[in-house]
């Protein structure tokens, strides 16, 4: 008996990679919006314009009120590897020095120079904790920055993302980098903690380096 229950939990197991592997975990769902607005003309004349909404323009959520004028990183225009966080820092950075400087170090353990990487967030606006119903208001973003630096890999720091972004809360050790990789949007991705969880729990650390050695080992 305990043989076909560990049958049937394989075969449900390959089941939900199948899903993973072909269903687009960031797809449309009703959240991509548009604003109408005004716009005077020379001639005094109203028009309508429908504007796409954009990360500095969306009201989709309170966490617009937290907003920064601009969130920067040394991004380039195209990069082999995205790196995406959960959120910005209240403070308007993407990540706070300590986490910042962990993140470099990690990037530069793997030989990876900024001009082959970009790192950007889910939520576009400053905030505390992941909230799914938030997250569902900006992954059209996040869909559009794999779409504008085009990666062949994309690292998803932090586990709350990782749950959100491939639809399991499968423990970490069943989705960390070091064992699988996945495949979303058509791009490899793999998973592994965040910088902040590696500071508030050092432990973590080792763990996050047998991740990086597997995704360096990816990228070649």
């Amino acid at each position: 008996m305990s043989g076909l229950k560990e049958s049937m939990e394989a075969l449900l197991e390959l089941r939900d990679e199948a899903e993973r592997a072909f269903s687009d975990p960031l797809g449309e769902s009703g959240v991509y919006e548009y604003i109408l607005k005004e716009k005077s003309l020379n001639s005094g004349k109203t028009v309508r314009e429908r504007d796409a909404l954009s990360p500095q323009n969306c009201h989709a959520c309170p966490l617009w009120e937290s907003r920064h004028a601009d969130i920067f990183y040394f991004n380039p225009t195209h990069a082999e590897v995205l790196s995406v966080i959960a959120f910005p820092e209240m403070s308007g950075s993407l990540l706070a020095p300590d986490a910042e400087e962990m993140y470099e170090k990690q990037m530069a353990a793997i030989s990876l120079s900024r001009s082959k990487r970009a790192l950007v967030s889910l939520l576009k606006c400053p905030s505390s904790s992941l909230s799914a119903e938030y997250a569902d208001r900006c992954r059209n973003f996040l869909k559009d920055d794999m779409s504008r630096f085009s990666p062949s890999l994309m690292i998803l720091f932090g586990m709350d993302l990782a749950h959100y972004i491939l639809r399991t809360d499968k423990p970490y050790e069943e989705i960390r980098a070091a064992k699988k990789s996945y495949k979303v949007n058509g791009i490899r991705t793999y998973v592994t903690y965040s910088q902040r969880e590696c500071i508030d729990n050092p432990s973590f650390k080792r763990a996050v380096w047998e991740d990086l050695k597997a995704i360096g080992r990816a990228i070649g």
